[in-house]
């Protein structure tokens, strides 16, 4: 699908600029770039999981900035203290017999968070965070549960929690409901920008108001679906089903949440099958094997082309990466796929990443010839 800018929506141009500006500079993260919006479009928390250095704090520190409003950041580690999330206690209120914490600059006023390394958390931490993230609410200590201004909480780590690990780990897991594990640069070109681009911090053309993202999930939750995506949607979790993958009531109702912000970020004004797609980032319990049969599922009932075009592109890359450009008989059969493969997309019909396909595959044809032509 493609990304169209509003020019009867000024708050849906803003979402498409931003993410024309984040997708320019953070190397092979559109994906991400995606859920990221969904997930502030929707007022759904989102984790990202990969090893060190794939950008994952860079996107996020980006998005929050675009976003404006209050924020707070934290990076967890086994040593911290319940005072560094949600403040100190009062020492004033200890004088009058009353525990109580000092909030001001902490996660419970704060509209936008972002926790890195979230699982090191300790048990205390954990515990309050999953009323704060779940239902929006604060108990800062006198037994009265407060609500909190929190819009979104986007958090980080290096490392998806083992599935034999304490409950504490399971429950702050499933709060969040977008889940993406963030893979290395893998292609050619990508790996040419980073190595020789100057700089790969965002810049943001334009910047978002709190009441701007209140309209947008206003617009959001309107966007109705069609009959063609809640029949792919049964279908789904119908074969989740059969493959032992059954996410629970409460995560199948909110992808349906996400699923209307991904369709609305796109600029779309019906969900079709196609923005199901978002959908392998929410309707599995445990990482691993059921993250993938929830992807291999929705691609196929949902996006088939577009699981067709992922599958081409990596063939791509493994032709790109397997040649030898100085022995002209290996470039010449290299040439002879990318051509067979650009051949194949442009058979296919329907999905918005045709063109930027055909031209990567292109461009690499362009440059497998220029290669073999400079080792003559």
């Amino acid at each position: 699908m493609k990304p169209t800018v509003s020019d009867v929506n000024p708050v849906q141009a803003k979402f498409a600029t931003a993410r024309r500006d984040l997708a320019a500079t953070l190397i092979e993260r559109d994906e991400e770039v995606d859920l990221a919006l969904t997930a502030l479009v929707a007022g759904e928390h989102m984790l990202l999981v990969s090893p060190p250095g794939c950008a994952k704090s860079l996107l996020l520190d980006s998005l929050l900035a675009w976003a404006g409003g209050t924020k707070f950041s934290a990076l967890l580690t086994k040593f911290s203290v319940p005072e560094e999330i949600f403040g100190p206690v009062s020492l004033t209120g200890l004088k009058e017999d009353r525990y109580i914490r000092v909030t001001t600059g902490k996660l419970p006023e704060a509209e936008f968070v972002f926790l890195d390394e979230l699982f090191k958390a300790s048990s205390a931490i954990l515990n309050t965070l999953l009323k704060v993230l779940n239902e929006r609410l604060f108990d800062n200590g006198d037994g009265v549960s407060r609500p909190v201004p929190l819009k979104l909480c986007v958090a980080a780590s290096n490392e998806f929690p083992a599935p034999e690990t304490g409950k504490e780990l399971a429950a702050i897991l499933d709060r969040f409901l977008i889940r993406k594990e963030v893979a290395p640069i893998r292609t050619a070109a990508g790996r040419s920008k980073l190595l020789w681009g100057k700089d790969h911090t965002p810049v943001m053309t334009t910047a978002v108001t709190s009441a701007e993202i209140d309209a947008a999930r206003r617009a959001a939750r309107a966007v109705p679906w069609s009959m063609e995506a809640k029949d792919a949607f049964e279908i789904v979790l119908r074969e989740l089903a059969k493959e032992g993958v059954r996410p629970g009531d409460r995560r199948q109702f909110k992808t349906v949440g996400v699923v209307r912000a991904y369709a609305w970020v796109y600029g779309d004004e019906v969900v079709m099958p196609e923005h199901l797609e978002v959908a392998s980032h929410t309707l599995w319990d445990q990482p691993g094997e059921q993250a993938g049969i929830a992807a291999r599922i929705i691609g196929r009932v949902a996006n088939p082309v577009g699981m067709r075009v992922n599958q081409l592109l990596l063939e791509v890359e493994q032709v790109v990466s397997g040649t030898d450009t100085r022995n002209l008989t290996d470039a010449a059969k290299a040439a002879a796929k990318l051509g067979e493969i650009d051949r194949q997309l442009a058979a296919l019909k329907g999905n918005g990443r045709l063109a930027k396909a055909r031209d990567y595959v292109r461009d690499q044809l362009k440059k497998l010839k220029l290669a073999s032509i400079e080792a003559v």
